[in-house]
């Protein structure tokens, strides 16, 4: 059995988004999430998921609001 690169990307995202759950500081709790969203946003645009692209442009854009956010208050 061969993943095709979308799958392969789903699985990424799956195991970033799951490993950001276990995660306790904020700050990377935050960015390895990002990092999850952003690869389910790749996986939405290559299937053309309109309610996944929606969904993880809102979480992409709420996360970076927040690291930026957590960054200022810890400067």
């Amino acid at each position: 059995m061969e993943l095709e690169t979308i799958d392969l990307i789903g699985w990424l995202a799956t195991t970033f988004v799951i490993v950001s759950f276990l995660i306790n500081n904020m700050l990377w709790l935050r960015f390895v999430n990002l990092i999850g969203a952003i690869l389910w946003l790749c996986y939405g645009i290559i299937d053309l998921s309109y309610s996944i692209i929606f969904l993880n442009v809102v979480i992409v854009s709420i996360q970076i609001f927040k690291i930026f956010s957590l960054m200022k208050k810890n400067n």
